[in-house]
Protein backbone atom coordinates (compact mmCIF):
# COMPACT_ATOMS: atom_id res chain seq x y z
CA UNK A 1 0.00 0.00 0.00
CA UNK A 2 2.78 2.43 0.99
CA UNK A 3 4.69 1.65 -2.21
CA UNK A 4 1.59 2.30 -4.32
CA UNK A 5 1.08 5.68 -2.67
CA UNK A 6 4.71 6.64 -3.25
CA UNK A 7 4.52 5.66 -6.91
CA UNK A 8 1.32 7.68 -7.29
CA UNK A 9 2.96 10.66 -5.58
CA UNK A 10 6.02 10.59 -7.86
CA UNK A 11 3.83 10.19 -10.94
CA UNK A 12 1.68 13.14 -9.94
CA UNK A 13 4.82 15.22 -9.32
CA UNK A 14 5.99 14.42 -12.84
CA UNK A 15 2.64 15.50 -14.29
CA UNK A 16 2.86 19.05 -13.00
CA UNK A 17 6.62 19.45 -13.37
CA UNK A 18 7.70 22.08 -15.85
CA UNK A 19 10.34 21.31 -18.50
CA UNK A 20 13.01 23.01 -16.37
CA UNK A 21 11.62 21.41 -13.21
CA UNK A 22 12.60 17.74 -13.64
CA UNK A 23 12.37 15.26 -10.79
CA UNK A 24 15.23 13.07 -12.08
CA UNK A 25 18.29 14.04 -14.09
CA UNK A 26 19.59 11.06 -16.03
CA UNK A 27 22.64 13.01 -17.17
CA UNK A 28 23.81 14.19 -13.71
CA UNK A 29 24.84 12.62 -10.42
CA UNK A 30 22.18 13.23 -7.77
CA UNK A 31 22.42 12.92 -3.99
CA UNK A 32 20.36 13.72 -0.92
CA UNK A 33 21.22 15.82 2.11
CA UNK A 34 21.91 13.80 5.28
CA UNK A 35 18.92 14.15 7.63
CA UNK A 36 21.09 13.16 10.61
CA UNK A 37 23.17 16.32 10.38
CA UNK A 38 22.08 19.31 12.40
CA UNK A 39 23.95 21.69 10.07
CA UNK A 40 21.80 23.70 7.65
CA UNK A 41 22.47 23.46 3.94
CA UNK A 42 24.17 26.70 2.88
CA UNK A 43 23.93 27.85 -0.75
CA UNK A 44 26.84 30.01 -1.98
CA UNK A 45 27.21 32.31 -4.99
CA UNK A 46 30.76 31.02 -5.66
CA UNK A 47 33.38 28.73 -4.15
CA UNK A 48 34.25 30.35 -0.80
CA UNK A 49 31.76 33.09 -1.75
CA UNK A 50 28.76 34.62 -0.01
CA UNK A 51 25.86 32.61 1.39
CA UNK A 52 22.76 33.39 -0.70
CA UNK A 53 20.33 31.06 1.10
CA UNK A 54 20.11 28.67 4.04
CA UNK A 55 17.95 25.54 4.02
CA UNK A 56 17.30 24.01 7.42
CA UNK A 57 17.07 20.25 7.54
CA UNK A 58 13.54 18.93 7.05
CA UNK A 59 11.92 17.45 10.15
CA UNK A 60 9.36 15.32 8.28
CA UNK A 61 10.70 11.76 8.22
CA UNK A 62 9.68 11.09 4.62
CA UNK A 63 11.01 14.32 3.07
CA UNK A 64 14.51 15.28 2.05
CA UNK A 65 16.57 17.67 -0.08
CA UNK A 66 17.88 16.27 -3.35
CA UNK A 67 20.68 17.91 -5.31
CA UNK A 68 21.57 17.51 -8.98
CA UNK A 69 25.28 18.18 -9.50
CA UNK A 70 26.76 19.87 -12.57
CA UNK A 71 30.42 19.77 -11.48
CA UNK A 72 32.71 19.68 -8.46
CA UNK A 73 35.84 21.59 -7.51
CA UNK A 74 37.97 21.74 -4.37
CA UNK A 75 35.36 20.26 -2.01
CA UNK A 76 32.40 22.07 -3.61
CA UNK A 77 29.48 20.95 -5.79
CA UNK A 78 28.10 23.19 -8.54
CA UNK A 79 24.30 22.87 -8.53
CA UNK A 80 21.81 22.21 -11.31
CA UNK A 81 19.07 22.46 -8.71
CA UNK A 82 17.93 21.49 -5.22
CA UNK A 83 14.49 20.01 -4.59
CA UNK A 84 12.47 19.19 -1.49
CA UNK A 85 10.84 15.79 -2.03
CA UNK A 86 8.27 14.28 -1.88
CA UNK A 87 6.05 15.99 0.72
CA UNK A 88 5.51 19.70 0.05
CA UNK A 89 7.49 19.42 -3.19
CA UNK A 90 9.52 22.49 -4.03
CA UNK A 91 12.14 23.18 -6.69
CA UNK A 92 14.60 25.74 -5.35
CA UNK A 93 16.55 26.05 -8.59
CA UNK A 94 19.92 27.55 -7.63
CA UNK A 95 21.42 26.60 -11.00
CA UNK A 96 25.15 27.38 -11.15
CA UNK A 97 25.36 28.12 -7.41
CA UNK A 98 27.53 26.11 -5.01
CA UNK A 99 27.32 23.95 -1.85
CA UNK A 100 30.09 22.33 0.18
CA UNK A 101 30.43 18.59 -0.50
CA UNK A 102 29.91 17.53 3.12
CA UNK A 103 26.73 15.79 4.29
CA UNK A 104 25.49 14.47 0.92
CA UNK A 105 24.55 10.82 0.62
CA UNK A 106 23.70 8.34 -2.12
CA UNK A 107 21.87 5.10 -1.44
CA UNK A 108 23.48 2.18 -3.19
CA UNK A 109 20.80 0.69 -5.38
CA UNK A 110 20.78 -3.12 -5.00
CA UNK A 111 17.35 -3.42 -6.57
CA UNK A 112 17.32 -7.06 -7.67
CA UNK A 113 18.36 -10.24 -5.91
CA UNK A 114 21.01 -11.12 -8.53
CA UNK A 115 22.31 -7.55 -8.93
CA UNK A 116 25.90 -7.08 -7.77
CA UNK A 117 27.29 -3.64 -6.94
CA UNK A 118 31.01 -2.95 -6.95
CA UNK A 119 33.13 0.03 -6.05
CA UNK A 120 36.01 0.66 -8.44
CA UNK A 121 39.41 2.31 -8.00
CA UNK A 122 38.69 4.56 -10.99
CA UNK A 123 35.59 6.04 -12.67
CA UNK A 124 35.26 3.29 -15.28
CA UNK A 125 34.14 -0.35 -15.32
CA UNK A 126 37.54 -1.24 -16.80
CA UNK A 127 39.25 -0.22 -13.53
CA UNK A 128 39.81 -2.61 -10.61
CA UNK A 129 36.90 -3.72 -8.45
CA UNK A 130 37.84 -2.87 -4.88
CA UNK A 131 34.70 -3.67 -2.87
CA UNK A 132 31.41 -5.52 -3.29
CA UNK A 133 28.36 -3.88 -1.69
CA UNK A 134 25.43 -6.00 -0.59
CA UNK A 135 22.03 -4.79 0.53
CA UNK A 136 20.99 -1.17 0.90
CA UNK A 137 23.97 0.99 1.83
CA UNK A 138 23.99 4.77 2.27
CA UNK A 139 27.36 6.17 1.19
CA UNK A 140 28.91 9.64 1.52
CA UNK A 141 29.37 11.47 -1.76
CA UNK A 142 32.85 12.99 -2.07
CA UNK A 143 33.14 14.02 -5.72
CA UNK A 144 31.86 13.25 -9.21
CA UNK A 145 33.43 12.44 -12.55
CA UNK A 146 30.89 12.47 -15.38
CA UNK A 147 28.17 10.10 -14.06
CA UNK A 148 30.46 8.35 -11.58
CA UNK A 149 30.39 9.15 -7.85
CA UNK A 150 33.40 8.89 -5.53
CA UNK A 151 31.89 7.60 -2.28
CA UNK A 152 32.99 6.42 1.14
CA UNK A 153 31.44 4.48 4.01
CA UNK A 154 32.54 2.47 7.02
CA UNK A 155 32.69 -1.31 7.29
CA UNK A 156 33.43 -1.91 10.95
CA UNK A 157 36.35 0.41 11.73
CA UNK A 158 37.62 0.49 8.13
CA UNK A 159 36.62 3.28 5.72
CA UNK A 160 35.94 2.05 2.19
CA UNK A 161 36.38 4.60 -0.60
CA UNK A 162 35.82 4.10 -4.32
CA UNK A 163 33.91 4.98 -7.48
CA UNK A 164 30.23 4.02 -7.82
CA UNK A 165 28.66 3.49 -11.23
CA UNK A 166 25.66 5.69 -12.10
CA UNK A 167 23.31 2.71 -12.51
CA UNK A 168 23.84 1.86 -8.83
CA UNK A 169 23.19 5.35 -7.43
CA UNK A 170 19.94 6.43 -5.79
CA UNK A 171 19.18 9.93 -4.48
CA UNK A 172 16.39 8.65 -2.24
CA UNK A 173 17.03 7.62 1.36
CA UNK A 174 14.33 4.95 1.68
CA UNK A 175 13.54 3.28 -1.64
CA UNK A 176 15.21 2.08 -4.82
CA UNK A 177 15.69 4.09 -7.99
CA UNK A 178 15.16 2.19 -11.24
CA UNK A 179 17.55 3.54 -13.91
CA UNK A 180 15.49 2.45 -16.96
Amino acid sequence: MKSSLLILLFCSLNLFAQEGDKIHYRNLVEAYYNKDTKQPLYIYDNINGNIVDTLNNIEAETSWYKIAIIANEYGWFKIKNIQRLPNAYKNYGYENLWVKTSNFLISVDVFEENHIVYLYDGPTTESNRIHKIEGIQPVHLIETNDLWAMVSFKVGKKTVKGWLNYKDQCACPWTTCPKN
